[in-house]
């Protein structure tokens, strides 16, 4: 009986073990995609903001200012 429940117990350790090494490969392979796709962004922006005048940057910074309000007023209570 002790050595049927010992297998049990052993078989739910390494499959909490495998499942977690598997959670874990899965969220280092998001959070480099996300690495990637943010690079990949910030490096088209920053062509982008190169190109425009001043007051084009301006007007940018403004909205970029008001969505910021906006966002931290939405999640604020």
């Amino acid at each position: 009986m002790f050595n049927f429940l010992s297998n049990i117990l052993t078989c739910v350790i390494v499959g909490a073990y495998y499942s977690y090494k598997a959670l874990l490969l899965i969220y280092r392979l998001c959070l480099f995609l996300v690495e990637v796709i943010d690079k990949i962004v910030e490096a088209i922006m920053t062509r982008t903001i190169y190109r425009l005048t001043d007051s084009q940057k301006k007007v940018l910074m403004h909205i970029f200012i008001l969505v910021g309000v906006g966002l931290v007023r939405e999640f604020n209570p």
